[in-house]
Parts: structure tokens; sequence; C-alpha cells
């Protein structure tokens, strides 16, 4: 006779307990007081990962469920934020001033596939590195140009010298356990490569460093960069991970495990190496979920993932739901010190929900803040946001909870001691949240408006520009994102926030690639200048036809140029067609704009197949178009 419901929910959560304890014990790891688990041999990393591969855990515990059961279970900073247009010092000859990289902690350079030095444009174009003298733009030319092994990712630029990050496959023999024949094995590497380019039209490689998986992200800071390549570990043969100087193996000694089962596991790897100097490379490896989130300060590189529930968590999700207000979802955050090139692994803290992205984190005064939203998970339990405080220990020392019932976060921005914070399911509530007492984060105001951002920026100490997307109703009472949104809210009565202005840019289908990158942002309060590049489509009605609500659509592609009055709000100074003006440009994706960047009084415009220099003074005036190489598919920039 099969056991009856409550004996088989005992023997269930017996045999769940049993498989977890197992899955804990794995000889030679150390558990530091983070909970988190240091494996540091290859028979170590093997044993941890044939107890959680998905395979061995699903049968072993299925077979033994469904042999109790008669019937399945029912399933159901005070870091500020740089300006956008950072200003940079001349180089030989070039312009006196010109904006650099959108970035989210003033002095942390992000990674991007352009940047410049107000004279050289460096751009990844395809598989190839391409160096465009740029200024002044009626000169301008392509001087160099460079095919580079793999898929070019992502550059940064320090002086004379150039950093290309590129994924590429790698050959390398090995002797599998029972065999004594060697056989080939190919594994995706990123490589990242220093060149001088004190000659820009002939740069030298000086120095490669690979690291084990795909490029995820990177950041510089000072003469170091430190970067996060992610893949699948090798269940049958696992290794510990290595990382090259060159040809120079260095093993990496530690790899950080969580002490949960999770659905799935994604091998990181946080490397490190100066940009000058023969210092050696530093690195840490630790195995997480699929996604993960980077936030760099200067001094703590903050890694962030959503914690998975467990492969058999839905076999009880509905009765955990029942009896727990608790979230089901929740992510995990590892603190590493860094300095000078030194990776340390400090602590780890977990929070409710989920993260936006980088702009969901914050380092102030040594405390990490956080803003996440904790989904539906149950039939009486809504989605909402919150916004916790942890101390360096990534404990959680204030918390402020249950914001906007119902709705998600969509934008958040860290400004000293205030969090904007931006959920939306009808309207689009700005939220303003006083962090000065970590210890008891507040609400202080709110607006609501139509539509939603999904970008904040900060514009001045008191006023913030949001870019997003306008909404409507539709026929059956959904709401729908139309038009790309470009709002300024004045916050100097942080508990009264108000709406200066909002524009509306095209119809339903109309884009930006601010929406999804805030590096796409250009702003410059001493220009008076904000680009915005946009694909705008409005749709023209069909006159005469049988069909009620018959259309056509036109779409134009380029970059919108305002200029901003805190008090009144936006002037449109301009706008650049970024297409050579031949029929089909306005569809094809190498016409999007993806950067924009200014040399002087030069607006230069970057899509995927060309770069379009403007006069700021006169937009209409061209005055330089390059055309540059690119692969016929779209990259994940497009």
């Amino acid at each position: 006779m099969k056991p009856q419901a409550p004996v088989r929910s005992l023997l269930l959560s017996v045999i769940i307990i049993a498989v977890c304890t197992g899955f804990f014990q794995v000889s030679g790891t150390d558990t530091p007081e983070s909970g988190i688990l240091e494996i540091t041999t290859d028979e170590d990393l093997k044993e941890y990962l044939k107890n959680v591969t998905p395979e061995y855990r699903y049968d072993y515990i299925n077979e033994m469920y469904y042999d109790m059961a008669p019937s399945p279970v029912s399933t159901v900073a005070q870091e500020m934020a740089s300006p956008a247009a950072t200003k940079a010092g001349s180089s030989d000859k070039g312009a006196s001033d010109f904006s650099t990289t959108n970035i989210q902690v003033a002095g942390v350079d992000e990674a991007d596939f352009v940047k410049n030095d107000g004279k050289y444009i460096y751009i990844k174009s395809g598989e190839t590195l391409t160096i465009v003298d740029a200024f002044p733009p009626e000169q301008g030319k392509i001087v160099f140009e460079l095919p580079v092994k793999g898929s070019v990712s992502e550059l940064f630029l320090a002086g004379d010298r150039l950093v290309v990050f590129s994924d590429i496959y790698d050959e390398h023999w090995y002797t599998p356990e029972g065999s004594a024949v060697p056989v080939p094995d190919y594994s995706r590497k990123t490589k990242a490569v220093i060149y001088d380019i004190s000659d820009r039209k002939s740069p030298k490689e000086v120095r490669a460093i690979s690291a084990p998986g795909s490029y995820e992200n990177a950041r510089m800071t000072g003469n170091y960069v430190y970067f996060i390549t992610k893949e699948r570990p090798d269940y049958s043969n696992p290794r510990m991970p290595i990382i090259y100087d060159g040809t120079r193996p260095v093993e990496i000694s530690s790899i950080w495990c969580p002490p949960y089962p999770m659905n799935e596991y994604q091998m990181h790897t946080l490397t490190s190496f100066p940009v000058t100097g023969s210092g050696q490379p530093d690195a840490e490896s630790f195995l997480l979920g699929y996604s993960s989130t980077l936030y760099v300060s200067h001094q703590n590189v903050y890694v962030a993932y959503e914690k998975q529930r467990p492969w058999l968590g839905w076999l009880l999700a509905e009765r955990r739901s029942a009896e727990s207000k608790e979230p089901e979802q929740e992510s995990v955050i590892h603190r590493f010190a860094i300095k000078d090139g030194d990776i340390t692994y400090k602590s780890t803290g977990i929070v409710p929900g989920y993260l936006l992205n980088q702009f969901s984190l914050d380092e102030n005064r040594g405390n990490l803040r956080v803003a996440t939203t904790v989904p539906d998970w149950s039939s009486d339990i809504k989605q909402y946001s919150n916004v916790y405080v942890f101390d360096p220990d990534l404990k959680i020392i204030g918390r402020l909870e249950h914001l906007a019932p119902e709705e998600k976060i969509y934008s958040a921005r860290f400004m000293g001691d205030l969090l904007y914070l931006v959920t939306f399911k009808q309207t689009d509530p700005l939220f303003v949240i006083d962090l000065s007492n970590p210890y008891q984060p507040g609400l202080l105001g709110e607006l609501k408006i139509p539509g939603y951002s999904d970008y904040l920026h900060p514009y001045d100490d008191t006023h913030l520009i949001g870019i997003g997307k306008d909404t409507m109703e539709n026929e059956w009472g959904g709401i729908i994102p139309t038009g790309v949104k470009i709002a300024l809210f004045d916050v100097s009565n942080v508990n009264n926030p108000r709406l200066v202005e909002s524009i509306v840019i095209g119809e339903k289908g109309s884009d930006s690639a601010v929406l999804s990158d805030h590096r796409a942002f250009l702003l410059d309060k001493e220009k008076n200048i904000m680009a915005i590049p946009v694909r705008e489509v409005v749709h023209i009605p069909v006159q005469g036809s049988r069909y009620e609500g018959s259309h056509t659509k036109e779409t134009w592609q380029g970059t919108y140029v305002f200029g901003i009055d805190p008090e009144a709000g936006f002037t449109e100074k301009g706008r650049i067609k970024q297409g050579t003006g031949t029929s089909g440009d306005e569809w094809w994706y190498g016409s999007t704009v993806l950067r924009s960047l200014f040399m002087d009084d030069v607006l230069y415009t970057i899509s995927r197949d060309r770069i379009v220099g403007s006069d700021l003074r006169d937009l209409t005036r061209r005055l330089m178009d390059i055309g540059i190489s690119h692969d016929d598919h779209p990259s994940y920039y497009f």
C-alpha cells in the first residue's frame, strides 16, 4: 500500500534533506563564515559537480518519489555617477575637449565597442579592429584595420595602450580517465590583447591575457582591468581553471561554490591585469547561476546572480507558497576586494527578489545598497519591490519593503543619500527614497505619470532625466508601449517631485539603444547637448482601404539632439539621419545609431556600418561620413 499524503510529504522531505546533505559534504572543502564552499583540487571539483549533476539528482529523487506516490504532486556610491560626457584632456593635435563613455561610477571606466581620445576613434567592427583619424573631420580617414582572431567584444583605451577583448576557440589535448590516448578538447576562451598604439598607423601587440569562457563584462580602475568570463563546467572531466599570461599558465588556486543545489551552473572567472608594466595577472573563479550582474567600485567588485530554486523545488512550490510568505526568488551577491590588481574574496549575502541591472547596486561609505523586485510566486502573493542596505560583511542592516504592489522595477539610480526608483504596471511611479540613515531607509516622495523610464540619468543635483517609453491602452484594456519618451524631472523638493516636460518620439515600434544600454546616452551640460539615438516609426493610415485600421509605416533612423533648460525643459537642436539616403536605409540594421560622441564642435554618430560627423553649430552640415567594415549578421549590440 502506498503512503498517504502526510507520510509522502514527510518522506519526500527526508529524501531532499538526505540528498542535500550528501551534496554539501565534499571532502577537502573549506566553508568560511559566509557558508560558501572553497574547492582547491580537481578531485573535489569532480565530486562536487557529480553530486549536483541534474541527471544524478533527478533519477535518484524521481525514482524514490514515484515509488511512494500514487499520483504526481500538483505543480503549479558615496560615489556619484559621472556625467555622460566625461571631459578629457586633448591629445596631440586633437580636440581641446571630447566625450568619453557614459559610466556608472566616476573613475571606473566601462568597456565598450567604441572609444576615442579626441582625435582618433577606435571601434570594433565585426572581427576587425578599426582606427579612424576623425579630427579634424574634413580630413577623416581610416588609418588602421586589423583582423582579430575570434569575435571582437569590447575595448579599453588608456593613453597609448588599447585593450581589445575577443572570444576565441582554443585547442588543447588531454587524456580522459581510463584512456591511454590523448584527445583534442576545444574550449572557448576570452583573450585580452594589449596594444601599444603610440603609432596609430601601426599598433604593436605587447601582451595577451587569456581566461576560460566567453566574455561577459569588464571595468578599468586606475592601471588595472578586471573582466569576467563564463563557461559551462565540464561535468565529465572537470579541471581547476587556468588563465594564461601569453603562453605561461597561471593556476587559480580556489573555486568558490554555493552551498546549495541549483538548476544550472556556470563557471565564472574574474581576472585582473595591469595595462602598463609587467605586473602579474590575478584571478578568482566561482560557480554561479547562468545570469550575473557586475558592479564595480574603486575598492570592490560585486557579482550578483539569481539563486535558482532547485529543480525539485516545484514539487512543493504550491505548499510552500500557501504556508509561507517568504519569496521564492532570491539573489546572491559576492563581494571581492580589489587593490592594485589583487582580488580577494570577502563576503556573500542573499537578498529577496531579482536585480534589474548594474544600476540596482551602489556602494556608499562601505555599505552596499540594492534594489530588487520580488515576482509573483502564488495566486495570492503579487510582485513588489524592495530596497536593502548591506554592511561590508553583506549582512542586511536596513530595509524598505513592499513598495509598489503589483509593479516591477524598470529603472533605478542612486545619487548620494537618495535613490530614484521607477516601477511600472499602468503608470510610471517615480519614487524618491532616503538612504541617509542606512539602518532606516524611508520613502520621501512619489510622482505618477503615464509611460515608464528604462534609464535614469542625473542632470544636476536637483534634476533627473528619464528615457523610456510612452504607453497607451489597447482595445482589450491592456497597456502597450508606443513611442520613445524623454522626461525631465525636478526633484529639488524630494517630498514632491514634479515633471518639468516630456517629449514622445515616434509611435509603436519606435526604439532607442539607450533603453537597453546606458552607454548609448550622451549629455554635456557645458555644450548644452543631449544626444539620443532613435529608430522612429510613424504609422500612416491608408486612405480608402476596405480594411479598418490599415496603415503603412515610415521608419527613420538617426540621432535627436536636444538642449536642456532645467526650468523649461527640452529644445530640439536638430536631427541627424545616419544612412546614406538610399532606398532601404530605414530598415537596414546597420544604420541603427548605437553611440554618439563629440570632439570640440563636432558630433560623431556611430552605427554598425558608418561614422558620421556633424557640425554642432549647424547639425544639417555633414562634415564626415566614413563607412566601416561589419559582419553580415548583427551582433549582440543590435
